[in-house]
C-alpha cells in the first residue's frame, strides 16, 4: 500500500494536548520551536511542519525550525513568491489545501521534491496585527478538513504566536537596553571631555600668526570639508578642532575626541568601529565604537599620524563612503560623520616613507590649518599667561598674581618648547608657589631654560627685537633673530643634555621631563619629532 492511501489514523484530542504540554514545558526559543514542530507533526500525523519568521524586507520566510519525514531540515528559507505561504502571510488568514498541491503551485519546485499534496497553514500576529511569521504543515496524503485537526493545528497556531512575541519583546527590550549603554557611554565620555577642556575655553592672542588661524577657522567650518590641524605638540590643535565643530551646523551634536597614539594597536579597530559580543577574547558585551557615538556629529583624530597601516584603509573606507563594519559583525553600518584630524608629524614625509596612504592623507587635508608654535605669536605668551593666572587663582581660591615687566621678560626669553601646554603648566605652578599677588616665576621655569643660551633675545612690545639701549637688549650675537630650524637645534640639544643628566630616564621624579619642566607625554612627542630615540 502507497503513503499516499495509507490510511491516516484517528486524532485523540486528549493525547495530542498532553503532547503539546509535555513536548514544549519549560522550553523557550528554537528549542521550543523545534519541540513545537515535531509534536505538530506526530499530533496531526502529517509529514512536515514548520514555523517561521517573517522577513519583509527581502519578502522572504525564514524557518525557525522544519520537521520532515523523520529528521529537521536545517537552515531552511525561501522566497513566499507562488507559495502557498504566500496566501497566508499577504491575506493574514488560515489556508487549507486538502489535495492536488502541487498541481495549484506548479512553479514551486520545493513541493513537488519533496512530494506535497495537502497544505495547511495559518499567520502568526504582534498584538497590533503585523505578521511575526507563520505555522504550517504539508503532508503526502490528501489532508481533508476535521474539526479537531484544526482545533489542534489552532492551539498550536497560538503557541507558537506567543514564544514569537515573547522574543520580539525581548530583542525590543535588548536594543532599547543596549541603547542606553551607548547614550550613558555617550554622556559619560562627553562629560569627561567637558572635564578636560580646563583653560582652553577660548582661542586668546592677538597675534597675526593667531588671527590667521580664526580667519581659516571661520572659512572652512560650516562647509562640513575634512581639516587636517597640524602643529607642534601643545599648540592647541584639539582647541582649533573644538571651534570648528562649533562653528559648524554640527554644533548640536556629539563632538568625539580619539587619541590615536593612546589606543593600543590590538584595540585600536574596536575603539573606532565597536565590537559584537564574542568577536574577541574579554568581548563579553557589544560596545558601539566611537565613530557611532560621532554619528551626525563631529569626531576629532588626534595624532593621526600615528594610525596603523591596516587601519587607515578602513578609515579611508568612512571617509568615501560613510559605512563600516563593528568587529566581528558582517552587518554594514551607515554613519554620518564629519572627520577633523590633527598631527604633529609631516605626513607628506610619512607617505613618501610609505607609513602613511597617500588616498587617506589626500582625503584628509582638503583644508590644512597650520596652528603656530607659541614662539611665533609675539605679546601672545603675554595674553595667555595673564588669563592662566586668573582662571588658576580662581580656581585655588587665591589672589589674582600681578606681573610685572620682569616676569614678562622671562616669559619671552624662554623658548617654550611644549607651546601652550607648557606656558599653562608653568603659570600654574607659579600661582601654586606665589607670595601674596608677587609670582616667582625665575623657580617655576625649568633650570635649563630660564635665561637660555644663544636664544632670540627678548621681544619688546609689538613683537619687536629690542634696540640697542632697550631694557634687556643684549649683545649682537644673542639679539640675532634665529630661524625656526635654528631653534628646534637648540631645544633637541637642550633635550639631549637633559637626558643624558637624567641617564635616559624620560618620566619620574628625577626624570627629564621633570628638569625640563614638561609633562612626560610632551616629552616624548617632542623627543619623537625632532628624531631623539632613547638608547
Amino acid at each position: 500500500m502507497s503513503e499516499a492511501t495509507t490510511p491516516r489514523r484517528e486524532i485523540d484530542m486528549e493525547r495530542a494536548l498532553r503532547t503539546i504540554v509535555e513536548g514544549t514545558a519549560e522550553r523557550t526559543g528554537d528549542d521550543f520551536f523545534r519541540a513545537l514542530v515535531r509534536s505538530l507533526a506526530q499530533a496531526l500525523d502529517v509529514h512536515g511542519a514548520w514555523v517561521t519568521d517573517y522577513v519583509p524586507e527581502v519578502n522572504r520566510l525564514r524557518a525557525r525550525a522544519f520537521w520532515l519525514g523523520d529528521r529537521f531540515v536545517p537552515h531552511y528559507e525561501y522566497a513566499l513568491a507562488g507559495t502557498p505561504c504566500e496566501t497566508v502571510v499577504t491575506n493574514r488568514k488560515l489556508v487549507h489545501v486538502p489535495d492536488r498541491l502541487v498541481d495549484l503551485y506548479v512553479g514551486n519546485p520545493d513541493l513537488r521534491a519533496q512530494g506535497a499534496m495537502s497544505y495547511l497553514g495559518v499567520p502568526l500576529l504582534d498584538l497590533d496585527g503585523e505578521v511575526l511569521g507563520h505555522l504550517s504543515v504539508l503532508d503526502t496524503r490528501p489532508l481533508p478538513e476535521d474539526p479537531r485537526c484544526l482545533a489542534i493545528f489552532q492551539i498550536f497556531a497560538a503557541r507558537a504566536a506567543d514564544e514569537l512575541r515573547r522574543l520580539r519583546a525581548e530583542a525590543r527590550m535588548t536594543d532599547s537596553q543596549q541603547a542606553l549603554k551607548a547614550l550613558a557611554l555617550e554622556a559619560d565620555y562627553l562629560r569627561h571631555e567637558v572635564s578636560e577642556l580646563g583653560l582652553f575655553e577660548e582661542i586668546l592672542g592677538r597675534s597675526e600668526a593667531i588671527q590667521r588661524v580664526l580667519r581659516e577657522i571661520r572659512q572652512v567650518a560650516d562647509t562640513g570639508a575634512s581639516v587636517l590641524i597640524l602643529g607642534e605638540t601643545g599648540t592647541g590643535k584639539e582647541l582649533v578642532a573644538r571651534a570648528l565643530h562649533g562653528a559648524s551646523q554640527r554644533a548640536g551634536r556629539p563632538f568625539i575626541k580619539v587619541n590615536c597614539a593612546a589606543i593600543p594597536a590590538t584595540l585600536i579597530e574596536s575603539e573606532f568601529f565597536g565590537h559584537e559580543r564574542g568577536a574577541f577574547t574579554g568581548a563579553t558585551q557589544s560596545r558601539e565604537g566611537r565613530f557611532a557615538l560621532a554619528h551626525t556629529g563631529t569626531i576629532f583624530l588626534d595624532e593621526v599620524g600615528e594610525l596603523p597601516l591596516e587601519l587607515q584603509s578602513k578609515l579611508l573606507r568612512v571617509l568615501q563612503e560613510g559605512e563600516f563594519e563593528p568587529v566581528g559583525s558582517a552587518k554594514t553600518r551607515k554613519v554620518d560623520v564629519r572627520v577633523l584630524a590633527a598631527t604633529n608629524r609631516d605626513l607628506a614625509s610619512e607617505v613618501r616613507e610609505g607609513r602613511f596612504r597617500e588616498d587617506l592623507y589626500y582625503r584628509l587635508n582638503v583644508f590644512p590649518i597650520r596652528v603656530p608654535p607659541l614662539r611665533e605669536r609675539g605679546d601672545d605668551i603675554e595674553v595667555l599667561a595673564v588669563a592662566f593666572a586668573r582662571k588658576s587663582a580662581e580656581r585655588m581660591a587665591r589672589p589674582v598674581p600681578v606681573f610685572t615687566d620682569e616676569c614678562f621678560r622671562r616669559l619671552r626669553a624662554y623658548p617654550w618648547p611644549g607651546n601652550v601646554r607648557e606656558l599653562q603648566n608653568v603659570i600654574e605652578r607659579a600661582v601654586i608657589t606665589a607670595t601674596g599677588t608677587r609670582l616667582h616665576l625665575e623657580q617655576c621655569l625649568p633650570e635649563t631654560g630660564r635665561i637660555p643660551q644663544g636664544l632670540p633675545a627678548p621681544a619688546a612690545p609689538g613683537g619687536r627685537a629690542p634696540a640697542e639701549g632697550d631694557a634687556g637688549a643684549t649683545d649682537g650675537a644673542a639679539a640675532r633673530i634665529r630661524t625656526v630650524q635654528e631653534l628646534e637645534e637648540l631645544e633637541r640639544e637642550n633635550i639631549l643634555r637633559a637626558l643624558d643628566a637624567c641617564e635616559g630616564r624620560v618620566s619620574g621624579d628625577r626624570g627629564a621631563a621633570r628638569r625640563l619642566g614638561m609633562k612626560p607625554t610632551t616629552l616624548t612627542s617632542r623627543m619623537k619629532s625632532l628624531g631623539i630615540r632613547r638608547a
